[in-house]
């Protein structure tokens, strides 16, 4: 059988965003049964993963004859088609992004951490201490021999030598206001400068799926639990090899969970091609029991030696997981909520901070948030540099959904790579955690960020969410772009302005409970105007018309809905809106070939 190679080619690491731990357009280097090559590229996260040409036409591996051809939707499933990428366009057949639904994705994260609730829940407020990360290098049968020295990957893990290096070590600590440092351990202990690995008795194509070509391969089914098995071996083999030289003296418990605490797996290896194990995740080794000095072994990451993905960014980011830090990407495929102002969504390089809430919720590094409640002007501190003062909430008429403000810099060594500096505005839901597992049906996130354009229908511009005096977006309240509505679409009637520069360590903006803009009373488009705005039971249409003119209109709510409908005479038209619930509203006023849309406020 033709040994199926797998190269990564070598890319660039941007200092702007990739998605953290979910790795989007990594080229890859396939060889086909025939000897072809084909250069595609992968794209997913820990639990799915996917191929695609550079136009984003889906490939599979077609298990009966071994190619990579071009995948079709049918019924919900990808299936391969005879198309082969390189030789046959897809382009007149297929249509680009095809792929399995959101919630099928979100139903195989959930298979994968079935195996992980078995364990007692973290104690996540015990964030707090020196955690000792092992590190344990592995080998595949016919993997080359690590050629990187162990200075390599300890300045990756562990450099400190100031306090700009980025490392591991210095992101944590810096990330948690130096409450929590973690030391990265390489064990068994290198020979000088060289690795020594675990080699296992098996090679790449055993922990790759199952094809004609590769009949060795693992075999994909709805239940994974054969790649499960084979994945939670391996690793209980390196760790029975490392274990003995791990000192009985190193505490790897520093939470008190009866666990170690976490080990970083490192594979010499290129990426999976399809569905497949090789490809870096934290998962928790719950099919095997392994100890080391009595602690079971449970929280790891699973690491291969590109460093497209073996670098600081997604180390930092698989650690918080360890530490109880949920992703705040969606599976859906739009829509970006948080994007790359947090590190569990969207991560550049060097990485960036993760919100002040997250920090607050789950790294217990925050103890409180206070709340504003008068009209005031009001000092945030930034995010990266300070625990106390960096954040503020404002509350909704939802018990359930509330606003936060924190202030990110755009400075070293991890802002560096955030679009730009200002006043972040975030809405909480408390009834997730985190976004990777909302609602499919609605797209309920813990964090959603306001944006530019940035509205219940459209997604607006994620880049473009920093309120300062420098920035465009300078005030916050129904009637800006964006506005602050909470998940179903309800408006929030308050007001944030007088945003300072952003140049400093701190920022200032003023605070009223009731939107202060200045707002007409009478709006007027075109031929139209409409008046009082806001309104509470009544609104008059006033039209300027020649008698016996047909005039129509619609009032349609944010999500698009018509909710009143009916005919206009000249003059003044008194619609009654008592009914309606507070919220953006529209008239779409139709006369004769012209249409006229104006926005008001129902209170």
């Amino acid at each position: 059988m033709r040994k199926v190679l797998l190269l990564v080619m070598t890319i660039i690491l941007w200092i702007t965003a990739i998605q953290a731990a979910y790795l989007e357009k990594v080229p890859v280097v396939l060889f086909q049964p025939n000897g072809d090559t084909l250069y595609c590229f992968a794209t997913g996260d820990d639990y799915y993963q996917w191929l695609h040409d550079k136009d984003n036409y889906t490939i599979i591996l077609d298990q009966t004859t071994g190619f990579y051809v071009y995948a079709n939707l049918e019924r919900g499933q990808l299936v391969p088609t005879n198309l082969i990428p390189g030789i046959d366009s897809p382009k007149r057949v297929l249509s680009p992004g095809l792929n399995i639904s959101a919630q099928k994705i979100r139903l195989l994260r959930e298979k994968m951490e079935v195996g992980t609730r078995e364990a007692p829940p973290k104690n996540n407020f015990r964030n707090v201490g020196t955690m000792n990360n092992i590190v344990i290098f592995i080998q595949l049968a016919d993997a080359d021999d690590f050629t990187q020295p162990i200075t390599y990957f300890n300045s990756i893990f562990n450099d400190s030598s100031s306090v700009t290096d980025v490392s591991v070590y210095n992101y944590v600590k810096k990330t948690s206001y130096q409450q929590l440092f973690v030391s990265s351990h390489f064990f068994p202990v290198p020979n000088g400068d060289t690795i020594i690995a675990y080699r296992d008795i098996y090679p790449i194509q055993y922990y790759m799926p199952y094809s004609e070509e590769n009949n060795i391969g693992y075999l994909q089914n709805d239940t994974i639990s054969e790649r499960t098995e084979r994945e939670h071996a391996l690793l209980k083999r390196a760790v029975q090899f490392a274990a003995s030289s791990i000192p009985a003296s190193m505490n790897l418990d520093f939470n008190g969970d009866g666990f170690v605490d976490n080990i970083s797996f490192i594979i010499q290896g290129e990426l999976g091609a399809w569905a497949s194990l090789l490809w870096p995740h934290r998962w928790s080794l719950f099919s095997e029991e392994v100890y080391i000095h009595g602690l079971r072994v449970w929280d790891y990451n699973f690491l291969m030696t590109h460093p497209a993905y073996l670098n600081t960014s997604v180390l930092s980011h698989e650690l918080l997981h360890t530490f109880g830090f949920p992703d705040l990407y969606r599976y859906s495929y739009e829509g970006t909520p948080v994007g790359t102002w947090d590190i569990m969504a969207g991560n550049g390089n060097p990485p960036q901070q993760t919100g002040a809430y997250l920090k607050w919720k789950y790294g217990g590094w925050i103890e409180g948030i206070p709340e504003i409640t008068e009209a005031g002007f009001y000092t945030l501190y930034s995010n990266q540099n300070h625990k106390e003062g960096s954040v503020y909430k404002i509350a909704s008429p939802d018990p359930n959904q509330f606003f936060i403000l924190e202030y990110r810099k755009k400075e070293p060594p991890f802002d560096l790579s955030i679009p730009s500096s200002g006043v972040i505005i975030s809405r909480i839901n408390q009834l997730y955690d985190g976004n990777a597992e909302t609602d499919f049906i609605d797209y309920f996130d813990e964090v959603y960020i306001y944006r530019s354009e940035g509205t219940m229908e459209d997604d607006g511009n994620i880049y473009a969410a920093a309120f300062s005096q420098n920035s465009f977006l300078n005030q916050f309240n129904p009637w800006t772009n964006p506005y602050p509505f909470l998940t179903d679409g309800t408006v929030c009637f308050f007001e944030l302005n007088q945003f300072g520069t952003p140049f400093r360590d701190s920022i200032t903006f003023y605070y009223s409970p009731e939107p202060v803009g200045v707002q007409e009373n009478i709006v007027d488009v075109g031929s139209a105007k409409l008046f009082p705005n806001p309104a509470q039971d009544q609104i008059t249409i006033w039209v300027d018309a020649e008698d016996g003119e047909v005039i129509d209109y619609q009032l349609i709510d944010i999500h698009g809905r018509v909710v009143l409908a009916g005919g206009l005479q000249v003059q003044n038209n008194y619609i009654n809106v008592s009914q309606l619930s507070p919220g953006i509203y529209f008239a779409n006023i139709r006369q004769g070939e012209t249409e006229n849309r104006i926005k008001f406020i129902k209170q």
